[in-house]
C-alpha cells in the first residue's frame, strides 16, 4: 500500500469546502441562519501499564457539525460521512430539531471578523509517526525506572495528535486551522517493603519535538523523586495559617472558581460569585490573570474559537481586579455587547464557552528554595484532591503528595491532609508569588503561591 504523506492544508481545504457545501444546503432548505463546524483529527498512541508496553494505537476520522437558526429557534446535528446523502441528512436533522426548540432572541451566529494564523501542524509533527512515538515512550519509561528501584509505573502514555478545524457561516466566516501536538503522561508509585508512597502524576504538550525531546528526562526523573518522597510519611500538625501551593494546587483550587465565575453564561443565569464584582478587587494586587491563545506553549492556542471568533488575549484578573466576563455569540447577544471569542467545544455539539490557555503572572518570591524559606513553618502542597463549590467558594479536601516545612526546609513527607476554607475569601490573602512558573499538561502557566489563612487538619 502506498503510504500517503500527511497534508494539513489540503485536508483544511476539503472540510472547508465541506463545511461551505453544508451551510449552502441548510439555507437552500429554508434555514435562516447557518454555521458548519468540521474537525478532522489523526495520531498515534503507545501506552504502558504496570511497566510493559500495553497498547499501540492509531486513529484517524473527521466530523462535521451544522447548527442552524430558523425564526429564532435553534437546531443542530453532525455527521462523519462526506457525501450528500448524509450532508442532506444532516440538514433534515438540524432543521427538524429546530422545529422542536423554543424561540430566543439571542440565538445568533457572530459576524466575520479576521484572525491571524497562531499556530498550523509542523513539517516535522506532520511526519510524525508510530515508531518516533515508541522511542520516545520507551525513553520516558526508561528513565523513570533508572532514577530510582523504589518506582512502580503504573500507567506512562507518549501520544501524537494532528487536528485541522474549519468553519463557515452565512455571516461570512470562512476559514481553516491545523495543529499538531505530542503528549506525555507518566504515572506511578515508589514501594520500599511495606511502605507504599501516595501516587503521583505528571504530563505535558509540545508542538516541537526538540522541546518533547528535552523535557523527557526532567519530567520523568521529577515525577520519580516526588513519589520517592512520598515514601516515610507521617501526620502533619493542625493549624490555620500559611501553605505554600504548587502551580497545580493553587489552579485546581484557586484559578478554576475564578475562571467558572468568570462565564458569562454562568453570570447571566445568576450562578456565578462574582456577577456582582465587575471591576473591584477580589484578589491581592499580587495576582493577575489571563487567557492568552496566542501563547504556542499552551494546547489551547488557536486563531479563532468554535464560532469562527478571533482568539485573542483577554485579561480576567488585573493585579486583584475583576477585569471582564467571557462571552461566545449567545452570552454576547443577551448582554448586548460583543463576543470575546470564548466560544469552546468540537463539531459533534453546539458551542460551550471556557477558556482556551490559561497564564497567572509570576511574582517577586523567587524560586523553590526561595518559597519555602518565606514559609518557614507549615504546609507545602503538591496536590489538591477534593472540591470547590462553584457558587460561594467553598472547598475541602485532601492534600496529596505535600511535604511538612520547618525552618524553612522540607521537614519530612506527610500523609494525606485535610485542608478546606473558602477560595475566593482566601483569594485577599495572598502572600507572596514566585518568581518562576510551570506549564502544566498544557492547559496553564503558574506560579507557587503562599496563602494565608487556610484551615489545615492533620490527621
Amino acid at each position: 500500500m502506498t503510504h500517503v504523506p500527511y497534508d494539513p492544508q489540503a485536508l483544511g481545504e476539503a472540510l472547508l469546502a465541506r463545511c461551505e457545501r453544508l451551510v449552502d444546503m441548510a439555507k437552500s432548505a429554508g434555514a435562516h441562519e447557518a454555521e458548519a463546524f468540521a474537525s478532522a483529527s489523526n495520531g498515534v498512541s503507545v501506552k504502558y501499564e504496570k511497566g510493559d508496553l500495553k497498547l499501540v494505537s492509531s486513529d484517524e476520522g473527521a466530523v462535521v457539525g451544522l447548527r442552524v437558526f430558523r425564526d429564532k429557534r435553534a437546531g443542530f446535528a453532525s455527521t462523519n460521512q462526506a457525501h450528500d446523502e448524509a450532508l442532506s441528512a444532516c440538514v433534515r436533522d438540524a432543521l427538524a430539531t429546530a422545529s422542536f426548540a423554543p424561540a430566543h432572541e439571542a440565538n445568533v451566529l457572530p459576524d466575520a471578523a479576521p484572525w491571524q494564523r497562531t499556530v498550523a501542524c509542523s513539517a516535522e509533527m506532520a511526519r510524525a509517526d508510530g515508531e518516533l512515538i515508541l522511542e520516545l515512550g520507551a525513553e520516558l519509561l526508561a528513565t523513570a525506572q533508572a532514577r530510582n528501584p523504589k518506582i512502580a509505573i503504573d500507567g506512562a502514555a507518549a501520544d501524537v495528535t494532528r487536528a485541522v478545524q474549519a468553519i463557515a457561516s452565512t455571516r461570512g466566516v470562512r476559514g481553516h486551522e491545523s495543529d499538531g501536538l505530542v503528549s506525555l503522561s507518566l504515572m506511578g508509585m515508589a514501594i520500599d517493603g511495606a511502605d507504599v508512597g501516595g501516587m503521583h502524576y505528571d504530563s505535558g504538550v509540545w508542538r516541537s519535538l526538540d522541546k518533547v525531546r528535552a523535557a523527557v528526562r526532567p519530567m520523568a526523573e521529577g515525577m520519580v523523586d516526588v513519589c520517592v518522597c512520598n515514601l516515610g510519611s507521617t501526620n502533619a500538625h493542625s493549624y490555620r495559617g500559611p501553605v505554600l501551593f504548587s502551580a497545580d494546587a493553587f489552579v485546581d483550587l484557586f484559578i478554576a472558581p475564578i475562571v467558572a465565575g468568570c462565564s458569562a453564561l454562568a453570570v447571566q443565569r445568576g450562578r456565578s460569585p462574582l456577577a456582582h464584582k465587575l471591576l473591584t478587587a477580589i484578589a491581592n494586587p499580587r495576582l493577575t490573570l489571563r487567557d492568552d491563545p496566542t501563547d504556542q506553549d499552551l494546547a489551547g492556542a488557536a486563531a479563532f474559537d468554535r464560532e469562527g471568533v478571533p482568539a485573542r488575549p483577554f485579561t480576567l484578573l488585573q493585579e486583584g481586579v475583576l477585569m471582564g466576563w467571557m462571552h461566545n455569540a449567545h452570552s454576547a447577544s443577551v448582554g448586548k455587547t460583543v463576543s470575546t471569542g470564548h466560544a469552546r467545544g468540537g463539531a459533534r455539539s453546539v458551542p460551550a464557552l471556557g477558556p482556551h490557555g490559561l497564564v497567572v503572572s509570576t511574582g517577586d518570591g523567587g524560586d523553590e528554595h526561595a518559597m519555602r524559606r518565606a514559609l518557614g513553618r507549615g504546609l507545602y502542597i503538591e496536590r489538591f484532591s477534593g472540591t470547590v463549590d462553584p457558587t460561594n467558594g467553598d472547598f475541602s479536601g485532601v492534600a496529596k503528595s505535600s511535604r511538612w516545612i520547618e525552618g524553612g526546609m522540607v521537614s519530612h513527607s506527610v500523609k494525606e491532609t485535610l485542608i478546606s476554607g473558602n477560595a475566593l475569601q482566601l483569594l485577599q490573602r495572598i502572600a507572596l508569588v514566585s518568581s518562576h512558573s510551570v506549564l502544566l499538561g498544557g492547559a496553564a502557566k503558574a506560579p507557587m503561591v503562599i496563602v494565608d489563612g487556610i484551615d489545615v487538619t492533620a490527621g
